[in-house]
């Protein structure tokens, strides 16, 4: 899990630094706020693979609007 939720951060974090993506700064700070949560999530001792999974659909859906 721990994988999954790395690879879910970097991204993001790509995302937010990447200058030809043209984000306002109001985006990069959701942005941010996303990459915090699941760093957050990955602190916790033995999560589920549904408690992951629900963490990442929901940054996902945030990301989609940020990105509308």
């Amino acid at each position: 899990m721990q994988k999954r939720l790395d690879s879910c951060i970097q991204f993001l974090k790509r995302m937010r630094g990447d200058q030809s993506n043209e984000l306002e700064s109001g985006q990069q700070r959701a942005l941010e706020v996303e990459i915090r949560k699941l760093k957050r999530l990955k602190k916790q001792q033995k999560l589920t693979r549904e408690e992951v999974y629900r963490a990442v659909r929901e940054v996902a859906e945030i990301v989609s609007k940020i990105l509308k």
